[in-house]
């Protein structure tokens, strides 16, 4: 089994795993959105009108200034991106828009004013902690012109477009998306993707894989590394896909990040 995979099952498994972590990745409850009178009215009467099409469109606008659709699906999301397929596809419209009339009015203003998955926020959590944390251990977090010429280990100030853009022009290498973090020691470079798994299963085994196959083909001078952290390291079936990864695999807990990134040195 890779080494840090062994290290991380037995820490999430000690004493106390989930009050160290919660330091980093806070549980806070996030307020609801609240919708303006206006539209909230607008709402209302569309829905008592049974008026499918204002309503699901009214929905979808307002699901780009930051509200979520008032039930997962989708279909919903496929026409928030791209309205030009609604009249395309008009059948499909059309039921998206027979189960939202279906529901309950007070339950569809509840479910575009419910708050922000707490999942979606961990990343940003993430990020907030290792550049509270790792400048205090000495890894500073360095704009590009002094990152490139420190030599003792330091973070690259930026994420994902910035990584992206780094990597590309830097190293040669195109990434498929943003990652947390990238850091310098010599000529190696660490990039990272960090997770927090609350729930298995869905998206969050999906998310799980997207890593694993980072990780997998993240290699040689750059070096991939899943920071994974929640129900990944009690899950069976998730143990064992970690379990899978080689030596040259890193995935860890983000109680043993500081350990990986001096293990360099």
């Amino acid at each position: 089994m890779n080494k840090w995979v062994e290290k991380s099952i037995k820490l999430a498994n000690s004493e106390g795993y989930l009050d160290r972590i919660s330091n980093i990745y806070p549980a806070q409850v996030l307020p609801v959105r609240p919708l303006n009178k206006q539209v909230k009215e607008s709402i209302y009467t569309l829905h008592k009108q049974g008026d499918l099409e204002g309503l699901l469109k009214l929905l979808l606008k307002i699901t780009k200034k930051g509200h979520p659709f008032p039930i997962e699906h989708p279909y919903a999301s496929i026409f928030r991106q791209k309205p030009s397929l609604i009249e395309k596809n008009p059948l499909v419209f059309q039921e998206l828009g027979k189960i939202i009339l279906s529901m309950p009015v007070e339950d569809i203003v509840k479910g575009v004013e419910r708050p922000i998955d707490i999942n979606r926020v961990m990343g940003q959590a993430f990020y907030n902690w290792l550049r509270s944390y790792f400048p205090n251990r000495g890894m500073p977090i360095l704009p590009e012109a002094e990152f490139i010429s420190y030599r003792d280990g330091a973070f690259l100030d930026g994420r994902n477009a910035s990584i992206i853009e780094f990597v590309a022009r830097r190293l040669g290498r195109r990434l498929e998306r943003g990652r947390d973090f990238l850091y310098k020691i010599g000529d190696i470079y660490i990039i990272g993707e960090a997770r927090f798994l609350s729930t298995s299963g869905g998206s969050q085994t999906r998310d799980l894989n997207e890593t694993i196959e980072f990780i997998k083909t993240t290699k040689g001078r750059l070096i991939g590394v899943g920071v994974i952290d929640g129900i990944v390291w009690f899950n069976k079936s998730y143990i064992q896909k970690l379990s899978n990864l080689g030596d040259d695999e890193p995935a860890l807990t983000v109680l043993l990040l500081e350990d990986f990134l001096k293990s360099f040195r």
